[in-house]
């Protein structure tokens, strides 16, 4: 038996007979990295406890994982009745591997990366797992084609619905987690769920997506289980309120998008030489098919952690590009851009751009300028933060914003310069649709779900005396009020030199 100290779950186990494929995946080189990639990303600017990493969060997953499917294995009327859920004593390892390895293709900085290279992690994740490594050997070594299994688990394309929806969906061991964890490591308690009761309550049940098919759905008792849920979701709404979208993460978050974005620029014009794995990551951003070009590139990317970036920030303070010199300065400093409310139903694009290029021209008026005095471009100056531009979708307590377009998005004016819109998107440029299904610091699927249970992805579902599963907001007047309700997020960020003048600003446009 291999024991594990935990300080969410306290004791977790993995049977060396039975499920010692856990451990030798905890052992290669690959899982070992997220020792060194922070599942908070930037968050302990704002919540110094926030220091937890993905590495700790993928074993609670896994161990969740192993919960959970026992718990189903023991209603053994309902796992007959649901489909998929006859395999599930089958598939129990192969649904704790892709709990261990569902977040092994998280980059550093949580999503600053992928909002500049256009490359999801759960990409990167299949890649890793099939593509050759120490991980895939593991796995083809407990069973032929099992790497395979496990990445189409992660990509939600496995046929056994039910451990695709325990790792991915609205109540999932990823999400259960990463609150209890996420809560413990800041301090705040919103997350801190009654855990024994919610798996005591898991229950397998059916839905009928549409006439002629059936679903299995991963749902909570309908008697039991309604406080419980209505714990989870208030627990997600407070996390997001005060975690996952606190307005100081969010600068951060913002400001290294920016920075590694402005690098990426620079390399590309020769005017900066960026440590090799870096460049060839960031690089991405210029592929037609980043997701396709990454393969060749694994290695690279497997190279790069926390501290391999902030090393490269702390040596950009003395770029002589004001940008990156700039933005590397603040960030080392944590002197970081400074929230400002947008008037509610937001700007006109037109608008926008004004506010970019009068944020610019205030720094220059205040000598925040290159060497040659040209003023730092106006979507660097100041960045826009919507639904549209946060990394987290959901579709109970989020509005349902559009995916943004990788951050640099940009169109090219008549003389040949380019202007961007802050936050991820050109300026008049309209983002690709989101899926509503995303999770919070897990990260969306970039997959969209099977046909049959896009619903099912999105819902949090109770499941009543016959097995039939209710969609929450229907059994809950809390939920419903939650849903109806969404809380949007729109802001603007800018330096806290120019603060009180764009906060003056900004009320006149009301």
């Amino acid at each position: 038996m291999k024991t594990i100290r935990d300080p969410v779950h306290n004791l977790i186990q993995f049977d060396l007979k039975t499920e010692g494929l856990i451990v030798r995946l905890i052992d290669t080189p690959e899982f070992q990295r997220l020792h060194h990639i922070r599942q908070l990303g930037l968050s302990f600017f704002t919540y110094p406890g926030a220091t937890h990493t993905r590495f700790s969060h993928s074993i609670g997953v896994a161990h969740l994982m192993k919960r959970f499917v026992d718990r189903l294995l023991a209603d053994e009327g309902a796992r007959r009745a649901a489909p998929g859920g006859e395999r599930l004593k089958e598939d129990r390892l192969l649904a704790m591997a892709a709990a261990l390895l569902h977040d092994i293709g998280h980059g550093p900085l949580s999503h600053a990366i992928e909002a500049v290279t256009g490359v999801h992690h759960e990409a990167w994740s299949r890649l890793i797992v099939t593509g050759g490594t120490a991980v895939t050997r593991a796995l083809e070594a407990e069973r032929p084609g099992l790497a395979q299994e496990v990445a189409d688990v992660i990509g939600r394309s496995h046929a056994n619905r039910v451990i695709v929806k325990l790792l991915s969906s609205q109540l999932d061991v990823d999400r259960t987690d990463y609150l209890l964890r996420d809560a413990h490591m800041t301090g705040a308690r919103y997350g801190a769920l009654d855990l024994e009761w919610l798996i005591h309550s898991l229950r397998l049940g059916v839905s009928v997506p549409r006439e002629g098919s059936v679903e299995a759905e991963v749902g909570l008792d309908l008697e039991k289980g309604l406080s419980i849920a209505e714990d989870f979701m208030m627990a997600r709404f407070y996390m997001y309120r005060h975690v996952y979208l606190h307005k100081t993460t969010r600068a951060a978050e913002l400001m290294v998008q920016h920075l590694l974005l402005r690098a990426a620029e620079l390399a590309e014009a020769g005017a900066l030489t960026l440590p090799p794995a870096l460049g060839a990551v960031l690089a991405l951003r210029a592929r037609r098919d980043p997701e396709q070009a990454a393969e060749a590139i694994l290695g690279a990317f497997l190279s790069l952690t926390d501290a391999t970036v902030w090393s490269a920030f702390f040596d950009w303070q003395e770029h002589p590009d004001p940008v990156l010199r700039t933005l590397s300065r603040r960030l080392v400093a944590r002197d970081l851009y400074k929230a400002l409310p947008l008037p509610e139903g937001g700007l006109p694009t037109d608008r926008l751009y004004e506010l970019h290029e009068e944020a610019a021209d205030r720094l220059r008026a205040r000598g925040l300028a290159g060497p040659d005095g040209r003023p730092i471009p106006g979507r660097y100056a100041l960045f826009l933060d919507t639904e549209e531009t946060i990394p987290y979708k959901d579709p109970y307590l989020l509005p349902a914003g559009r995916r943004p377009a990788a951050v640099g998005g940009s169109k090219k004016e008549s003389d040949g310069s380019e202007k961007g819109g802050a936050g991820g998107t050109a300026v008049g440029e309209v983002p690709a649709p989101a899926e509503d299904d995303a999770r919070a610091p897990g990260g969306e699927s970039a997959a969209a779900p099977a046909d049959g249970d896009a619903e099912s992805m999105v819902a949090v579902w109770m499941i009543d005396r016959e097995g039939r599963a209710v969609e929450l907001s229907r059994a809950s007047e809390l939920i419903r009020f939650l849903r109806e309700h969404r809380h949007a997020y729109r802001r603007v960020y800018v330096p806290r030199e120019i603060r009180e003048e764009m906060a003056a600003r900004l009320r006149a446009l009301r």
